[in-house]
């Protein structure tokens, strides 16, 4: 017997009533359809008319246009679907959740056009919290990412086409765009106001991060946080001097992207006072961490200063070593030697005079 739910959804224009009709048997999903209106009287007429349907007449046959789904409940599914959830990262989870509060959650993937693109960008733009063209773009990027995937993954019919005729207007208006490059280098007095932050952060007695040490570490390493929360003791050689970073992120592919590189002694001497009770060197959650770090820098009236700018700093001060370019990236895992030369913008006239002097 067809099961009949409807659902609540608020949206910038007010009420909307998402009537869904799903039929399954011994847990396995035979039919489900969903469609929705301004009304609830007209969802429930709508979905109570379709199950009737389906008693009298059995399951109607699906022609693969006729396999709809809103594209907030296409997102639903990528979010929990164990394939394509399983490398989602925070950002992409979390405006990918926040995108199912919007007018174009409410449009069928197969209606998706280019006009409805447009349309959420503009809203978006306008919003009280004024976002960012470039923050936009990841609601765009991550948006496609889902109906790319919903005929081969789902097999649900979407419009693959939308986006590649929504981002050149997108583009052309600068309702998107991309990144701008940072160019921000802590000043050594902005170092040490965060490390005594931090120090007192963790002085506390419900402190369990080594937040200090972290802090280093990533600036001796150049390693992300999340490499650094991942490496294991198995993957730290003290004889050699040298730590494995696996699955290291990577544009084309992280998985067995596996690099090893060299430790400085403040990195070695940071690894082995760490107690061995777990499997990885620095068993916390990279996010408890990054927010410790943004409560630092307001209490400290540090304005404009990511985590992740630790890592370009530590960059920077492996140039100022005297390592050239080659040896840099290796360390720094980049494969792309203009994101190193990007990084050296960071370098002021005085950095760079006191290097050739």
């Amino acid at each position: 017997m067809a099961t009949i739910s409807i659902e609540k959804v608020l949206t910038k224009k007010g009420n909307h009533y998402k009537a869904r009709v799903r039929e399954t048997k011994h847990g396995k999903r035979l039919f489900e359809k969903s469609k929705t209106f301004g009304k609830k009287s007209e969802a429930e007429n709508w979905a109570n008319s379709l199950a009737a349907q389906i008693k009298e007449r059995g399951i109607p046959s699906i022609k693969p246009c006729d396999k709809e789904i809103l594209i907030g409940d296409l997102i639903t599914l990528y979010l929990e679907d164990p394939i394509t959830s399983r490398d989602l990262g925070r950002s992409k989870n979390a405006v990918l959740r926040r995108l199912r509060s919007y007018d174009i959650a409410l449009i069928p993937a197969h209606e998706l056009t280019a006009t409805h693109i447009v349309q959420h960008c503009r809203t978006r733009l306008v919003e009280a919290t004024a976002p960012t063209p470039q923050t936009v773009y990841q609601d765009v990027t991550y948006l496609r990412s889902v109906i790319n995937v919903a005929g081969p993954m789902f097999g649900y019919n979407a419009n693959i086409h939308a986006h590649n005729e929504a981002i050149p207007t997108l583009i052309k208006y600068q309702l998107i765009g991309r990144s701008e490059k940072r160019d921000r280098r802590p000043t050594q007095i902005e170092l040490d106001l965060a490390e005594a932050g931090l120090q007192k952060r963790q002085s506390h007695h419900a402190s369990y991060i080594p937040l200090v040490d972290i802090f280093h570490m990533s600036l001796s390493t150049c390693m992300r946080l999340g490499e650094i929360t991942r490496i294991l003791w198995d993957d730290f050689d003290e004889d050699a001097g040298i730590v494995t970073i696996r699955d290291r992120k990577n544009p084309r592919n992280s998985k067995g992207n596996h690099c090893v590189i060299p430790l400085f002694q403040d990195a070695i001497n940071i690894i082995k006072r760490q107690p061995k009770t777990d499997r990885r060197i620095f068993p916390y959650k990279s996010t408890s961490i990054s927010a410790a770090w943004q409560r630092t820098c307001l209490e400290n009236h540090i304005y404009d200063l990511h985590y992740h700018d630790l890592r370009a700093e530590g960059a920077c001060r492996l140039f100022e070593r005297g390592l050239n370019i080659v040896e840099i990236s290796r360390i720094t895992g980049h494969r792309d030697i203009n994101v190193l030369n990007n990084i050296y913008l960071r370098l002021s006239v005085k950095d760079i005079h006191r290097r050739i002097n």
